[in-house]
């Protein structure tokens, strides 16, 4: 009797032991495992705040970008206007009141006028420098000055297409406001826009150098545009 008295004793002492030890590898399991939810968990707020944070920053950069742009619209208001000379079309159109004019060419004892227009001052007069815009009155008919373009057209590099002044009217025997426009590359630093119409047999010719500028040189220049034919 007492010998099976003790193997039970010891059967119920190696139970506990085993028991004690699952328990301990559960807790420590459990230990382990809640440990690491909450490092995540911390990852995840730390994260999460950095993102929070980088969003706002963002908000108020972009923000800042619109407030200044929306800025830089109001303060060239209320337009400039310019007026050339009588006998090269009186050619007139508003411009930002921020740009700068420098006429290079004033038609007096030439058959030419030309006129350069840039924000805050105008750069040296020479070719190939990009402006905002420049007016030039030639004494060339259109026709010829349109085929100097023709190359660069079929190239892809430049697009033609019609242009109309807001007073040109429906007239067919009228060509006042009748034009031409052409887009793309000019040359190695000029990307922009070009309007030519007919005055007299001479050509007039306004160009902004800066796809930059094409909202000024549709919205303002070319919707104020006038000429005498």
């Amino acid at each position: 009797m007492k010998s099976y008295n003790f193997r039970s004793e010891c059967g119920e002492t190696n139970m506990f032991l085993v028991t004690t030890i699952i328990f301990a590898v559960l807790a420590v399991g459990l230990g382990i495992g809640f440990g690491w939810s909450y490092m995540q968990m911390v990852d995840y707020k730390d994260n999460s705040d950095k993102k929070v944070a980088t969003a706002a920053e963002d908000a108020r950069a972009e923000q800042k970008q619109i407030d200044k742009k929306q800025f830089d619209e109001e303060y060239k208001k209320p337009n400039n206007v310019f007026t050339g000379p009588a006998n090269h079309g009186s050619v007139s159109f508003e411009y930002p009141k921020t740009w700068s004019i420098y006429v290079d060419q004033d038609g007096v004892n030439s058959s030419e006028y030309s006129a350069y227009f840039n924000p805050t001052s105008v750069p040296t007069i020479k070719n190939g420098t990009p402006y905002a815009l420049r007016v030039r009155v030639i004494g060339n008919t259109i026709g010829n000055v349109l085929r100097m373009y023709e190359g660069k057209i079929r190239q892809g590099e430049l697009s033609s297409s019609p242009v109309r002044l807001v007073d040109a009217t429906d007239d067919p025997n009228t060509a006042y406001g009748k034009g031409t426009r052409i887009d793309g590359q000019f040359e190695q630093t000029i990307n922009g826009s070009a309007v030519f119409f007919d005055i007299r047999g001479r050509t007039l010719q306004i160009f902004t150098d800066n796809a930059a500028f094409s909202g000024d040189f549709n919205d303002t220049i070319l919707k104020t545009l006038k000429y005498r034919d």
